[in-house]
């Protein structure tokens, strides 16, 4: 087996996992590793003299995280503005007093992993290999799936697997699957959906069951945006797929039929689950989840505010519960601008996709529209799970650039030929 065949099998096994984050050696994902393994492998593979292609909003991004980390190893921010911001503790935290602090040079660099490593190790485990991207993607969708089973089995009371993998697991009626929390699994089950309902319309008999656990696995992770980000991710496939379209009256019956078999087989469960809708805001609890929401809003504006330019830091990158105003308050312009030509660049190439003849680039551009319009209402940006779908917009990008180039290079030789007959023809007397 060959160094690029290794790394790509480490890709794949690294997609598998990537939204398990709940489970750690030590401290590290199992995605993490996958990742080391494959860097080292594209490393060696670098040196011996193929130079990878990196897309142009990689590098813009790229380059903002690192001018964000330089400035503040130089000119850090204020200690006593630092000591006196709002920070939200979660519960469990209060409980075990684990401490989920990072500096930002760390939370940088694997931030930087994710959103501009990953992207171009695909690309580059793409250039030669059509069938990555799909393979790829497939193994993403089903570490989510398998994710949301556990989610479902652990609600049902069958198994207990969360309790074991995160600190006070299954203390709610929430379920975090093998996410370390249920905001977690309900965003990995919505981004991966719309590739779930290409599976069901390549084969009901395995991708109806694959759809309907992954809305089972939005429903009992008790997230609002995750259950949201679930709906609109299926009407979105459905709107832009005319395909899909006659896909969903199948899917209609079979979530119908699912749901009363629960009410039927467990008809305690309606108020146990009726509880994990959680759009009341007349709920004490949702109204105290509301009110610590717009506390960190204010705190991510009050950043931006005192440092306009490059944000107080990357430390505060995950804290705002809305990734925008994570951006502006941790690095400011300078991080937006970046993080602004980044998301463009990759719902651009994404976009272009449309006209494919395989659709996959269209239900990876809903993943990722999915992502965005949920994280206006959640941390995830650094998340690796998040950039596997990137990576294959990335690689599709690639294989469209470099069929481009090819086309265009068989047009100017056929042309070149041409003129050459036509050339060497003798001339009429």
């Amino acid at each position: 087996m060959t160094v690029r065949s290794l790394t790509k099998w480490f890709l794949v096994a690294a997609a598998f996992v990537s939204s398990w984050n709940a489970v750690q050696l030590r401290g590290i994902q199992p995605v993490d590793i996958f990742l080391a393994l494959a860097v080292g492998l594209s490393v060696i593979s670098f040196v011996s003299g193929q130079v990878p292609w990196v897309p142009r909003w990689v590098k813009a991004a790229t380059l903002c995280v690192l001018i964000v980390m330089v400035t503040h190893l130089v000119v850090p921010t204020s200690p006593a503005y630092m000591s006196q911001r709002f920070i939200f503790v979660p519960w469990f935290v209060k409980v075990t007093g684990i401490d989920l602090s990072e500096s930002g040079v760390v939370r940088g660099l694997k931030w930087i992993l994710a959103l501009a490593v990953l992207p171009v190790m695909v690309a580059e485990a793409a250039r030669d290999d059509d069938g990555f991207v799909k393979r790829m993607s497939t193994a993403w969708l089903a570490g989510a799936t398998i994710s949301a089973f556990i989610a479902i089995t652990d609600f049902l009371g069958i198994t207990s697997v969360n309790m074991f993998l995160i600190a006070l697991g299954g203390a709610t009626a929430r379920q975090s699957g093998l996410t370390s929390h249920p905001n977690h699994l309900g965003m990995s089950v919505s981004i991966v959906a719309p590739l779930a309902i290409a599976v069901a319309m390549r084969s009901r008999w395995t991708g109806v069951p694959v759809v309907l656990l992954l809305m089972a696995g939005a429903v009992v992770s008790g997230s609002r945006a995750g259950q949201a980000g679930f709906v609109l991710a299926v009407t979105a496939t459905l709107a832009l797929s005319a395909r899909a379209r006659r896909f969903a009256p199948i899917l209609i019956v079979a979530a119908g039929i699912t749901s009363a078999g629960i009410v039927w087989a467990k008809p305690g469960l309606v108020d146990t689950i009726a509880t994990l809708f959680r759009f009341d805001t007349t709920d004490k609890y949702v109204a105290q989840s509301n009110e610590e929401r717009a506390n960190l809003s204010q705190q991510a504006i009050a950043d931006f505010a005192e440092r306009p330019v490059d944000g107080v830091g990357l430390d505060v990158l995950g804290q705002a519960h809305n990734i925008y105003l994570q951006i502006v308050a941790s690095g400011g312009l300078i991080l937006a601008c970046g993080m602004f030509a980044y998301f463009a660049g990759m719902l651009t190439a994404a976009f272009a996709e449309r006209r494919s003849a395989d659709p996959l680039g269209l239900y990876l551009l809903v993943g990722v529209m999915v992502w965005l319009a949920s994280a206006l209402f959640g941390t995830q940006l650094t998340d690796r799970y998040l950039y596997f779908p990137v990576g294959a917009i990335a690689a599709l990008q690639g294989q469209r650039l470099r069929l481009a180039v090819r086309r265009r290079r068989v047009v100017r030789e056929a042309a070149i030929a041409e003129a050459r007959r036509i050339d060497e023809q003798p001339l009429l007397s």
